[in-house]
């Protein structure tokens, strides 16, 4: 294989002769080829193996070798005459190097931070339950933070759905190498790592969710396909995969994730911000014909657990188990007239309905008491709870008619889908039969449920908690990432902190939206706890959900006016930024976030408008100094005007940056514009700005919404009118800028002179 091993080395500049070994796990049993062959097209770059396993299996891979990277397709076939129980296939990679030493070589995945709350982990330190810092449960949500058995020398094969890949590289060296996965049909990739000597040996292992064994019949053929490439800022936390993503776009198939239904619009849910099961009919209608008239942004009225007669504290989540029951199956006391007349009516308010329904049920429902044996052993995770058999005819036939009578009969058309991926997603042997892999009826059920939802409405994605699988987005329109936030308990903010950022890091919001819980009033924090969720939500544009009863809100709250700020703009998926954030060196979130345009805008590089939307945390127990420079925003140094988004105050900064001393759990978000003497700017605003235009006597606002309109200034203007007509204006000083305040009767054009 001199020819091929010329090739790999050419492309995967970390070594100097990686060993190439595939492999076959049959019952539970290694088996390696016992021939191969080797065809190379030097000017195609393309190289064609040949392997065969004593007349068991024969498999084939395909390479591609680009400059940096190689793509690869496997594919084996059953040669023999009868159905092999085939555990899963590997392949090991020798021989990767780093040039440095080895005891500081190091792999980083997404679950690390998931599993572990830590970011890079040296390849020879020995994982141990006691790295999970914490099991506990969040007990609203049914998710804990470090389940049994995920824990493991295994590197990607927790349930928690992780962006499919991994890096491998040394603490001195910005030298990496990346292996991703570009089909998840079939196989899931996770990883075993160890040092030979001091090089690294990698096995890439295809294996199968929730089977322990795929029944592969005679004559069968399966393929799996991936990415192996080489990364030069693996320093760089956001630049780790960018190679990796950009071969992944042109390999994904249609997304429903990269479309605009969660992209610029809000859903109302009834869960957070302490309502959780407190729900009725005449409530949800008042907050949907509330938010029609205050909230423009927000589209869907989303009806969380609660609709079920038997959804109690005592019996937990219901869902999917509800259809069963028939009309007795909805609580009456909460929607008298059932569940189409509640949908029919939040139509009539111009919001569109969903519904929650969750996957896994309480063993105390009458499904899981009549037909026992449509569920799996789950108790490991779920003792409380059962989880349907997929595998099993009867159990697909239910869980359909299950969606036609929520989406079909009920009417509902977007739907947040809880607690459904266990069986798909567990590495672990689940299913009763083994003709499909958890992956293979992932894309079934997804698939009927799509069949049942409009081609414009929503898919969430619950628990379990996904870290950024963009598979997914083939399917859904947006992803939870983190634990419920709604009750106010600290810990669980400072653990959405560190999992958004790793989810958020790869930028890949393009592909499927993430969802970081929802914004509201959040009742259990402090005002500086608070508003540290808030510019979190704003910052990593991830704000899907909105919550509370609105309607019963003093107007005069002063959170109730800062979320509708927040809220005026949505953006989810935009990429977001780091600076000056070092994740080898701190296993904490970043301190500084930003965005390349202002929060109130889509408008980017505008010279009247802000350049960045800058968001400062300290997550600590201490009072910390935190700061940024223009560099490190990708700003030239210069002379800036930096407008507090919540005080009403800008000041003039420069010599290249700044910095201020924050108290514990405390959050600034700030507006960035360039000092400009010669052309107006706007500096600030709480309705969206569509479009901005002018010269340096006039600014020209297009507004996407009615309401009553503050904003800020850079200079005092001398008149206003809006869609040609003069409008009445109230002009304050706050600091180096104006606030200006008026109320829009409609969307539309502000004209200022000044």
């Amino acid at each position: 294989m001199n020819e091929f091993s010329e090739l790999m080395r050419s492309c995967l500049e970390n070594s100097n002769a990686i060993t190439f070994k595939p492999y076959a796990i049959v019952s539970g049993k290694k088996i390696t080829p016992d021939r191969h062959a080797e065809r190379v097209n030097l000017k195609k770059r393309l190289i064609h193996l040949t392997f065969e396993y004593d007349a068991l299996f024969k498999e084939d891979f395909f390479i591609s070798i680009g400059e940096e990277e190689l793509t690869a397709e496997r594919s084996i076939r059953n040669l023999s005459s009868r159905t092999q129980e085939l555990t899963e296939l590997g392949l090991e990679l020798g021989g990767i190097t780093f040039d440095a030493v080895a005891a500081d070589d190091y792999f980083y995945h997404v679950e690390n931070p998931r599993i572990y709350s830590r970011m890079g982990i040296e390849i020879d330190l020995k994982r141990t339950q006691d790295m999970a810092q914490s099991s506990e449960f969040d007990t609203l949500a049914g998710n804990r933070w470090a389940d049994p058995g995920v824990v493991s020398d295994r590197i990607g094969a927790s349930p928690y759905q992780p962006f499919p890949a991994i890096l491998l590289s040394n603490y001195n060296s910005k030298k990496g190498l990346v292996h991703g996965t570009l089909s998840q049909r079939v196989f899931f990739h996770n990883y075993l790592v160890q040092h030979d000597a001091d090089a690294i040996r990698l096995d890439i292992l295809s294996s199968f969710k929730a089977i322990s064994h795929l029944d592969f019949k005679a004559g069968a053929v399966l393929k799996d396909t991936w990415y192996l490439g080489t990364v030069d800022r693996a320093d760089d936390l956001q630049a780790i995969f960018a190679r990796y993503a950009a071969v992944l776009r042109k390999k994904l198939p249609p997304m429903y994730g990269s479309t605009d239904i969660n992209r610029h619009s809000l859903v109302w849910g009834s869960w957070n911000d302490g309502i959780f099961r407190d729900i009725t009919q005449e409530k949800m209608l008042k907050t949907a014909e509330f938010l029609a008239e205050n909230f423009p942004m927000v589209k869907w009225m989303q009806v969380d657990d609660g609709y079920a007669a038997l959804a109690t504290s005592e019996n937990g989540a219901h869902g999917l188990g509800m259809p069963y029951e028939g009309d007795a199956g909805v609580a009456k006391d909460k929607f008298p007239a059932g569940l189409k007349d509640f949908t029919d009516k939040v139509r009539q308010t111009g919001l569109k309905p969903a519904v929650w329904i969750g996957g896994s049920l309480p063993k105390a429902v009458p499904l899981v008491k009549d037909h026992l044996d449509w569920f799996i052993d789950y108790s490991y995770r779920t003792p409380d709870r059962r989880v349907l058999d997929v595998s099993k005819p009867e159990v697909r036939e239910y869980m359909c008619r299950a969606f036609d009578y929520f989406l079909n009969e009920s009417g509902f058309c977007g739907v947040k889908h809880d607690f459904w991926s266990y069986v798909f997603e567990d590495s672990h042997a689940l299913l009763a039969y083994k003709d499909c892999s958890g992956y293979q009826w992932r894309d079934w059920w997804l698939k009927e449920i799509r069949k049942r939802i409009p081609a414009d409405g929503y898919l969430q994605t619950g628990c379990d908690i996904v870290m950024a699988n963009p598979f997914l987005g083939e399917f859904f329109t947006n992803y939870r990432y983190g634990i419920d936030i709604g009750s106010g308990n600290w810990e669980h903010v400072k653990t959405n902190f560190l999992w958004g950022t790793a989810c958020f890091a790869l930028q890949i919001g393009d592909l499927i939206v993430p969802n970081s819980d929802s914004v509201g009033l959040f009742p259990g924090l402090t005002d500086t706890e608070a508003m540290l969720c808030i510019n979190y939500c704003l910052i990593s544009r991830s704000m899907v959900e909105i919550a509370g009863w609105l309607y019963n809100e003093p107007q005069d709250n002063p959170r109730f006016n800062i979320l509708k700020k927040t809220v005026c703009c949505p953006n989810n998926g935009q990429n977001v930024y780091f600076a000056g954030h070092h994740y080898r060196e701190t296993d904490d979130a970043p301190a500084v976030w930003y965005l390349k345009s202002p929060h109130f805008s889509l408008l980017e590089d505008n010279p009247r408008l802000p350049l960045r939307t800058v968001a400062l945390f300290n997550t600590q127990d201490t009072a910390q100094e935190i700061g940024f420079s223009f560099t490190e925003l990708g700003l030239t140094d210069g002379s800036y005007l930096m407008s507090d988004v919540w005080d009403n105050n800008a000041v003039s900064v420069g010599q290249g940056g700044f910095a201020v001393e924050m108290p514990p759990h405390s959050s600034r978000l700030f507006a960035l514009n360039r000092q400009d003497k010669v052309i107006p700017q706007l500096l600030d605003s709480n309705i969206q700005v569509v479009q901005v235009n002018g010269d340096k006597d006039e600014l020209m606002l297009q507004l996407a919404h009615r309401g009553d309109f503050e904003f800020r200034l850079d200079r005092k203007p001398v008149s206003a009118s809006f869609n040609g007509q003069s409008i009445q204006t109230t002009v304050a000083v706050a600091g180096a800028g104006y606030v200006v305040n008026c109320s829009l009767p409609e969307p539309g054009i502000m004209a200022l002179k000044f």
